[in-house]
């Protein structure tokens, strides 16, 4: 190669290589679950986006909700990625009983860009003993502002 000879990256590749982070605004994520033994329950979290494209992350306290009681919280991390018409997030407990367990959402805008529904699914918390197929639900997904 001469002096002369260099590399250049294509222009999309310079683009991405070049983005920085951006607020990706206030969220309201709602997980309801339901059992037969006990009142229903909600899991609600506030959290603050950070977003690089399509891809966003947060990190906020997640509460237990059991009908309009107030129960724990604990740290989560959320993660995913989202359209105008589309959106997968990823939430996991950093503490408790639940830590390391991901709540996995998949879902589609109700109104475009700002409200998404659809169902998450967490895996079986003990697959040796128990063996099932985990649980699902309904969530939301609301951005507030």
């Amino acid at each position: 190669m001469s002096g002369a000879d260099t590399l250049t990256r294509p222009s999309t590749l310079a683009q991405i290589g070049d983005a920085e982070p951006q607020a990706g605004g206030r969220w309201e994520l709602r997980i309801r679950m339901e059992f037969e033994s006990i009142d229903d329950v909600e899991v609600r979290a506030m959290v603050d986006f950070v977003q690089l494209g399509n891809q966003f992350a947060g990190q906020t306290e997640a509460t237990y909700y059991f009908e309009d009681r107030e129960g724990p919280a604990f740290d989560a991390d959320f993660e995913g990625d989202m359209t105008d018409t589309d959106v997968r997030l990823d939430m996991t407990f950093l503490e408790g009983e639940l830590a390391g367990t991901p709540y996995n959402c998949k879902g589609s805008a109700e109104t475009k860009g700002k409200r998404y529904t659809g169902r998450w699914h967490m895996p079986c918390l003990d697959p040796v003993e128990c063996a099932c197929e985990g649980d699902d639900g309904d969530f939301t997904l609301t951005r507030i502002g």
